[in-house]
């Protein structure tokens, strides 16, 4: 948004170069970079297989669900990763871009989910479609129609597919019961909530993530899925009564397995770079500002920062990367 930018621009201070705003530039810029190359490219292979195969092909219920939950992390990572990189290189030269993610596989609802989620976008859907529609002004009916006519516009916003109408509209019903259930909720259940036990609202946190995340991992097979058929061949496939014979062996595989498991731990539990780098390190940045020999100490955090990225840059080039998944977009 104009709004959220050029304010910043009436500031002195933004044309003045700082150390600081350039190890926190190069922090975040490291952290996308490790996001795409070492996690986001490590689990394109994985997705790749199962929706890149022919629909008539066999495919064991563990291979589709291996492919899907890579793919979950896969956009997660490798978007998140190109948005930090951003934020970093603008930060370089004193800029700061609006914040992207907030760790949306944390979400304990739908609603929560876009409000960390592609953040940028969700506020323009919202100001310039859902707003202007009448948003939840018009009663509960209007407010469940507009929801569905926004998140539809946004589906298509990422392409003319019918794929991606379908992941938006499967997203707009989720949104209309999600709001639904909060309205039931809070007037059948509201004094029961208030008077349950941490361990209680522990419990319910975790069922709500599961549930939140379960509902964005299917509707991510239409939005990688080539096509409609291919989309219900894969969740028929996931959900089927009977899988076909074992699971093949890379799919149990260890690697495979702890590697996904690692990918959902730092989704879901982790701390996210916006948290590390403005909480942490701008912390630490500000004390060695504050000490003495401060170009001294600050160069070597840069040095440091310099060091890895070229490290990752080679590892990079190497090995075969995918371009990021939103350059399509």
């Amino acid at each position: 948004h104009h709004a959220e930018m050029m304010p910043q621009f009436a500031l002195p201070r933004i044309y003045q170069p700082r150390l600081e705003n350039f190890a926190m530039g190069l922090a975040f810029l490291l952290i996308g970079l490790a996001k795409k190359v070492l996690l986001a490219d490590s689990w394109a292979p994985l997705a790749d297989d199962l929706f890149d195969s022919p629909v008539s092909a066999a495919v064991h219920a563990g291979e589709a669900w291996r492919g899907v939950l890579a793919y979950t992390l896969q956009i997660y990572f490798d978007f998140s990763g190109y948005s930090d990189m951003a934020i970093g290189l603008s930060l370089l030269i004193g800029v700061r871009l609006p914040f992207n993610f907030n760790s949306p596989y944390q979400a304990t609802s739908i609603i929560d989910f876009w409000r960390r989620w592609h953040m940028t976008l969700s506020r323009f859907l919202r100001d310039y479609l859902y707003f202007p529609l009448g948003g939840n002004r018009r009663g509960s009916v209007r407010r469940y129609v507009n929801l569905m006519i926004t998140m539809l516009l946004g589906g298509l916003w990422h392409g003319a597919s019918w794929t991606f109408v379908v992941w938006g509209g499967l997203h707009g019903i989720y949104l209309a019961i999600n709001h639904a259930w909060r309205f039931l909720r809070d007037r059948v259940a509201g004094l029961a909530a208030a008077g349950a036990s941490a361990a209680l609202r522990l419990i319910g946190r975790s069922l709500a993530m599961t549930l939140t995340l379960f509902a964005v991992v299917i509707a991510w097979v239409f939005f990688r899925a080539h096509s409609g058929q291919e989309a219900w061949h894969i969740l028929g496939t996931m959900f089927a009564a009977r899988a076909s014979g074992p699971a093949p062996e890379q799919v149990i595989a260890l690697p495979t397995v702890l590697s996904l498991a690692a990918g959902f731990a730092l989704a879901t539990m982790a701390r996210n770079s916006q948290q590390i780098i403005d909480g942490s390190m701008a912390a630490a940045v500000r004390r060695i500002a504050a000490g003495g020999w401060r170009v001294v100490a600050l160069g070597a955090v840069v040095g440091a920062e310099l060091t890895a990225i070229a490290m990752l840059a080679l590892i990079s080039a190497s090995r075969s990367t995918t371009e990021f998944i939103y350059f399509n977009f």
